[in-house]
């Protein structure tokens, strides 16, 4: 096995997004010590209810001028000292901005979409989704916008992101799981808003991005399948409108081409329950010699499990399995999954810094920002 790609891990499931914010998290977080010769009063809550605080009072607590308490709160240039203080006042005053007024006065809603053009079924069955949403969320509300999740109407989802994406006045998108539609592409193509992908883009889409390395990761997999001795190796992949299941067929096929291996019998499917589990039945059924399954993502990995154990067969002594994602699914069925690791939680944050940045500054950061993808070795192969 090359080294560098692999290692071994328990049953214990990968850790997502560090320090989990609830959605109501304020939208002004400091934390720091009160500054020295500083006293707050401390409102009490009927305080706090029966009158709002005024931009003159936090300055006042503050001891700053109200043109620099201002700065402060609307992100602007100040020093650490003010920063610490304004802070200090804003929390023990439990003062909330007036977001209409913040809004005319700087043209922005510090809002940002969310959007997954994709059954909203996806969202409870795909582990990726709900992980990078959540990470892309925090990421936000860390900066001060205010995440907004948007699904498409599986009958109609060019016509309802339409809706979304022209009535909804957020600042920037981020859009995951983008699948090729001409229809969709040019409606993005004539938005005048900032967006990134989560996934890489069709080639017709320019515009920034985060991703994994899927075709490295499906290199490895199907690598570390034929150093097992396997050489009918199937595929299951999700449909191949999205970038990243051709990327990862890519890397499959790869690593087949150099083994001198034909390749193993293909099904493409969409993320439904009970799908991964009829399909591969019907592959095993009509290709008996199946040694090795490479699943696309651990949720149709999981699937290929249910299938094979139905059908008699062993896993991994007679049909090995490796999934891709490193989800918390992978640590949850007997065996555990041997899969693909992709940083899923790095993924969502890294994309909401990167529009973040857009939002602050005016500029793009480095793009595209594609990172590693690792096998994780357990008991299904």
């Amino acid at each position: 096995m090359p080294q560098g790609w692999a290692r071994q891990r328990g049953t214990a499931g990968r850790s997502g997004a560090r320090g989990a914010a609830a959605p109501g998290a304020g939208w002004f977080s400091i934390v720091a010590a009160r500054p020295r010769g500083a006293s707050v009063p401390n409102r009490t809550l009927e305080a706090r209810l029966s009158e709002p605080v005024t931009l003159d009072q936090v300055a006042r607590a503050a001891g700053v001028s109200r043109s620099t308490a201002s700065r402060v709160i609307n992100g602007g240039v100040a020093s650490e000292r003010s920063v610490r203080a304004v802070g200090q006042a804003v929390k023990a005053l439990g003062f909330v901005p007036n977001r209409a007024a913040r809004t005319l006065a700087r043209q922005r809603t510090d809002q940002v979409g969310i959007v997954t053009p994709e059954s909203p079924a996806l969202i409870f069955l795909d582990q990726f989704t709900a992980v990078v949403t959540a990470a892309a969320a925090h990421c936000l509300w860390q900066d001060g916008l205010q995440p907004i999740l948007a699904l498409t109407d599986p009958e109609a989802p060019v016509a309802s992101a339409k809706q979304f994406l022209h009535h909804s006045n957020v600042d920037g998108i981020i859009v995951i799981h983008f699948h090729h539609d001409p229809q969709l592409e040019a409606l993005l193509g004539e938005l005048d808003l900032p967006i990134v992908f989560i996934g890489r883009p069709p080639q017709a889409v320019r515009a920034p991005y985060v991703d994994a390395d899927n075709v490295h990761g499906g290199r490895i997999a199907t690598q570390y399948l034929i150093e097992q001795g396997r050489r009918r190796i199937a595929c299951v992949s999700g449909a191949l409108s999205r970038e990243g299941a051709v990327d990862r067929r890519a890397g499959y096929l790869q690593a087949l081409g150099e083994a001198g291996i034909e390749p193993g019998p293909y099904v493409e499917l969409d993320f439904q329950a009970g799908a991964p589990v009829s399909a591969v039945a019907a592959m095993l059924a009509e290709h008996p010699e199946i040694d090795a399954v490479f699943a696309q993502s651990d949720f149709l990995a999981a699937g290929a499990l249910e299938a094979i154990a139905a059908s008699g067969r062993r896993v991994p002594d007679d049909v090995a399995v490796v999934g891709f994602d490193d989800s918390a699914t992978a640590t949850r069925v007997r065996p555990s999954l041997t899969t693909v690791a992709q940083p899923m939680a790095c993924l969502g944050s890294a994309a909401a810094k990167l529009l973040s940045g857009r939002l602050r500054s005016g500029e793009w950061g480095a793009w595209p920002q594609v990172f590693p993808t690792e096998l994780v070795i357990r008991q299904s192969a």
